[in-house]
């Protein structure tokens, strides 16, 4: 997982940082991002089990499991946020792209 996170931040370094130098390095960034997004999908439905797991084993009441499950899985909660802000950074990529489009 750490690997995908390092290629996102470094992605997202470089738009913010305006160093992509045409509109192709900028879509292939974009299918990056995208695709690095779906790969941290896969880690988040990993992670969706494993909190599902430890939630419905534990024997006391629903809101002692939630609250013991997200202690033992704190990676669902930073995962969820890390792709709420992968998908508005791809948003913001897709607007400059159509921006590009229109004055081109």
């Amino acid at each position: 997982m750490q690997e995908v996170l390092d290629k996102i931040s470094s992605i997202i370094d470089t738009y913010e940082g305006g160093e992509w130098k045409s509109k192709d390095s900028l879509r292939e960034m974009l299918r990056e991002l995208t695709s690095s997004n779906y790969h941290l999908t896969k880690f988040n439905i990993e992670a969706y089990q494993e909190h599902n797991t430890v939630q419905f084993k534990h024997k006391g009441s629903v809101a002692s499991g939630k609250i013991l499950a997200d202690e033992k899985v704190p990676e669902l909660r930073m995962i969820r946020k890390i792709m709420e802000a992968v998908d508005h950074v791809i948003w913001s990529m897709r607007s400059e792209l159509s921006i590009i489009k229109k004055e081109s």
